[in-house]
């Protein structure tokens, strides 16, 4: 008789628990996370005013449950409170969600709530990934892609004709100048005005703006290729850059 009396009254401790994880469930589950224990609802059907105060009883009542920390992140993101969204998917991220992670990208990634930031991006949905989250490997293959060709464009900042210290926008014998465009640089040389330009084509770009690291592999019209890494850092109309000393260069308008 006793252990009949525990057990009813076991059921009726843990029932409230098992309602409230239900109803986040219902609510605020998306279809790609692989922890889903319901069919999911999509984003843009998210009922965000039901879900929000479900989720939060949920988590409140079993709080080592990282599916229900991601869904009450999502269910905030979608009522636009995105540090509580972020918070709560910081949650569910301590306790190996995938999904979480992957939200946590794409924030970095579109620069939403946090400063954009692809590296960080890569570095959570690598780890969804790892959590055989479907909708991590996709955003991490999709942005290592675009990593990929970014890196062979100059960044839009750049683009453009600059002068040298003691040079003119004018294009004379005695220009000193670079002229960015999306796929190379070609750059003047104090040394030798006549000879044109060296044509210097990008291998790896880093950093963001205002400031990039760039690696170039130039070639001269009378001389061997040669490799350089420069820093530029951009101040309105000025570019600074960082090789072999310092030098300021301004931003021609045409």
């Amino acid at each position: 008789m006793n252990r009949v009396l525990s057990l009813l009254l076991v059921f009726v401790l843990i029932q409230p628990i098992f309602a409230q994880e239900m109803n986040c469930d219902q609510m605020a589950a998306s279809p790609l996370d692989p922890q889903k224990t319901t069919p999911g609802i999509s984003y843009d059907k998210l009922n965000a005013a039901q879900a929000v105060p479900a989720c939060k009883q949920a988590v409140e009542m079993n709080p080592q449950v990282g599916r229900l920390w991601f869904q009450y992140g999502r269910a905030l993101e979608k009522s636009n409170r995105l540090p509580d969204a972020i918070a709560a998917y910081q949650e569910a991220i301590k306790l190996n969600s995938g999904a979480a992670n992957n939200n946590i990208g794409e924030l970095y990634r579109d620069g939403k709530g946090f400063q954009k930031d692809l590296k960080k991006a890569e570095e959570y949905f690598s780890k969804a990934a790892e959590l055989k989250s479907i909708e991590g490997t996709d955003n991490l293959l999709k942005l290592k892609n675009q990593l990929k060709t970014s890196q062979l464009e100059i960044p839009k900042e750049l683009l453009g004709v600059w002068a040298g210290k003691g040079a003119v926008c004018k294009k004379t014998q005695n220009w000193y100048g670079m002229f960015f465009s999306n796929k190379e640089l070609r750059k003047g040389r104090v040394s030798d005005y006549n000879i044109g330009p060296d044509v210097c084509t990008p291998q790896k770009i880093n950093g963001q703006f205002p400031q990039y690291t760039i690696s170039f592999i130039c070639k001269p019209l009378d001389d061997e290729t040669y490799k350089t890494t420069e820093v530029f850092t951009l101040d309105g109309n000025l570019l600074q850059i960082d090789f072999n000393g310092r030098t300021v260069w301004n931003k021609c308008s045409n």
